[in-house]
């Protein structure tokens, strides 16, 4: 009895954790959720490109997640949606943080913005539960 009970829970925190959406079928943030739009556009030969795109699925549904670069606030992504931003070549640090009553505090990582390879990055939740912002090639 107690196997089965281990079982029906962790098929349970499977079916809660969110999938990755490729960049080409997440759909752009809408503009009423763009909280700055200066980085959205590419100035000068000295910026870089990068993706920022929400997982699919049930978990953290409920809720926005807002996106930040260098402690700046760009947009509140909901699920399947990203924003594309073009910042300045170097070091930045990128932040996520869920909106209302959805777990997860907030979550940074730091990347290199190149003219040569554009930087991709995901937000979702793994299968415990936690809260995650990671480079990934989907």
């Amino acid at each position: 009895m107690k196997k089965l009970l281990i079982a029906v829970l962790a098929l349970g925190l499977a079916g809660c954790a969110t999938k990755p959406v490729s960049t080409s079928q997440a759909k752009n943030v809408p503009d009423v959720r763009v909280l700055n739009s200066e980085l959205l556009i590419s100035k000068t030969q000295n910026n870089g490109m990068v993706t920022i795109k929400r997982d699919s699925g049930f978990s953290g549904s409920a809720c926005l997640t807002r996106v930040y670069i260098d402690g700046k606030e760009i947009a509140d992504l909901d699920t399947s949606e990203k924003v594309v931003i073009y910042p300045t070549l170097g070091n930045h640090v990128f932040s996520a943080w869920p909106k209302g009553v959805c777990g997860g505090g907030m979550v940074e990582v730091t990347g290199t913005v190149t003219k040569e390879n554009p930087l991709t990055y995901r937000i979702g939740y793994g299968t415990n539960g936690d809260f995650g912002l990671y480079p990934t090639a989907f």
